[in-house]
């Protein structure tokens, strides 16, 4: 009984607050939000188009495996993948601004090649997806 007593009354370390405490904290905390908003912004998008993820993973050349671990967050596509996968999806700048968490996004015409670019104003200026 004194065993249990002894183990009630030992203070009670609160994990987020640990957590916090190390330099990394911020770090790993916006890569693991970007995962989520990647995450959600995937799998919102492909329900709404009633595609599988063997579909979309076709689609974007890879494998429905990889597809499922974006959505559960397990993955951070890197910018090749998510490229395809937003091709396949057909996202638009408010997809992206959405995953990156930005305010505003416009498009930018480049007479020379006809091309249509995609900014996002904060965090990640000049990040572009070429729509044509």
């Amino acid at each position: 009984m004194k065993k249990i007593k002894k183990n009630i009354n030992k203070k009670r370390i609160d994990p987020i607050f640990e957590a916090r405490k190390n330099s990394n904290f911020e770090k790993y905390s916006k890569e693991a939000d970007i995962k989520i908003r990647i995450a959600e912004e995937v799998f919102f998008m492909r329900e709404n188009r009633g595609l599988s993820q063997q579909v979309l993973a076709k689609n974007a050349e890879t494998t429905q495996r990889v597809i499922s671990n974006i959505e559960n967050g397990d993955l951070n596509p890197g910018t090749f993948l998510l490229f395809k996968i937003s091709k396949a999806l057909n996202f638009n700048s408010h997809n992206l601004a959405r995953i990156y968490d930005c305010s505003e996004s416009f498009y930018v015409m480049n007479k020379s090649t006809g091309t249509l670019n995609t900014y996002m104003s904060k965090s990640i200026a000049g990040f572009s997806l070429n729509n044509n």
